[in-house]
């Protein structure tokens, strides 16, 4: 027979949101810095320079490029890429965009903006339509409407929650009226998955938040995965963007990374 206190607990699988890492956002950024250089696939084989790029940006690949499908970048001339990582996402813009349209890369991590940099020479796209910045995602230096499209891919589920509404805010102020943000996140949202597809996420969810303890890896995942950094984590990242001024949730969907459930946003900036 289930007691009450397992009922619970029951359902709360694949819903906890486990802290965050560091309390601000510039540790984050000093700890991201560190595991760039140094990554080790286990505490027995050592960093070979690449493999880092190529492992935070490979699972990322499928929801980014589901993100990305639709006609959001037939009329936006100003775009910002924030939270630019490994550059994969950064390169989809450049494909899909032309000459007229300008794109702004953004990073507070002068090793991420370094691996895009890098990234995007590698693919042999000319680069003159982008400008890179080392810039704080919650005191942006644009005017006030300035981008007609905002982009940001595993961003906001890293950070503190603290720092989470005061990135939304800046996006919105920077965003011009009737301008679109596509935000992807790790999600606990999973109320319109239906059928065992809903149990397996839910479960993926779980698994992922057993990996931490306090906000840090167990000892397990830590002699597994010495070094490297996957700070997001699974968040119910709606209810936030609800509380942005001035911004309305027009669609979102599913996908994923690697088996676990992840939430791709479609937000507008309302006239008001």
């Amino acid at each position: 027979m289930i007691g009450p206190y397992m009922r619970k607990q029951m359902a709360m699988i694949g819903y906890k949101q486990i802290p965050v890492w560091y309390p601000t956002s510039k540790e984050i950024i000093d700890d991201f810095e560190r595991v760039g250089k140094q990554f080790r696939i286990s505490r027995f084989v050592p960093n070979i320079p690449p493999l880092y790029d190529w492992i935070m940006g490979f699972y990322e690949r499928l929801s980014n490029r589901s993100a990305l499908k639709g006609p959001v970048f037939e009329n936006a001339l100003e775009i910002i890429d924030v939270g630019v990582g490994t550059g994969y996402l950064l390169h989809q813009l450049l494909k899909m965009t032309k000459d007229g349209q300008h794109i702004t890369a953004v990073d507070l991590s002068p090793k991420m903006l370094t691996n895009a940099r890098q990234y995007i020479e590698k693919q042999n796209e000319p680069s003159d339509r982008i400008d890179y910045y080392q810039v704080d995602c919650r005191k942006m230096v644009w005017p006030d409407n300035f981008f007609d499209l905002y982009v940001s891919s595993y961003l906001f589920d890293l950070l503190p929650e603290d720092e989470v509404q005061s990135a939304i805010s800046e996006m919105a102020r920077i965003l011009k009226p009737g301008g679109m943000a596509i935000l992807v996140t790790m999600t606990t949202e999973l109320g319109d998955v239906v059928g065992t597809k809903r149990y397996f996420y839910r479960l993926m969810n779980e698994l992922y938040c057993f990996g931490y303890r306090g906000g840090r890896w167990n000892p397990l995942w830590q002699f597994m995965f010495d070094g490297y950094a996957p700070h997001c984590r699974p968040i119910a990242f709606g209810g936030c963007l609800r509380k942005g001024p001035g911004l309305k949730i027009a669609y979102s969907k599913l996908s994923r990374v690697s088996l676990f459930p992840v939430r791709i946003y479609y937000v507008i900036k309302t006239d008001h």
